[in-house]
């Protein structure tokens, strides 16, 4: 198994934030009639692991963004 994040189909356009899948070749692509293999997409939305937000004190251990979405503060790693 690994992990993927900001993927985009050069043939068809569908887009993966995050995702999962078995770790023979690259990642292809979601819909069904496509089965493209996916691309880093330039304009996906970041991605943060294992992060302490010191402003409200909100852990999270993945999320789809580069501030805390609870208060909008800088994360931290979390130790």
């Amino acid at each position: 198994m690994k992990s993927y994040f900001g993927l985009i189909c050069p043939q068809c356009q569908s887009t993966v934030d995050i995702g999962v899948g078995s770790s023979a070749g690259p990642p292809l692509c979601p819909n069904p009639t496509c089965k493209t293999p996916m691309v880093p997409n330039p304009q996906t939305s970041p991605v943060a692991v294992n992060v302490y937000c010191p402003t409200c004190s909100a852990s999270y251990r993945m999320v789809n963004s580069d501030k805390c979405p609870r208060c909008g503060g800088a994360f931290e790693l979390n130790t």
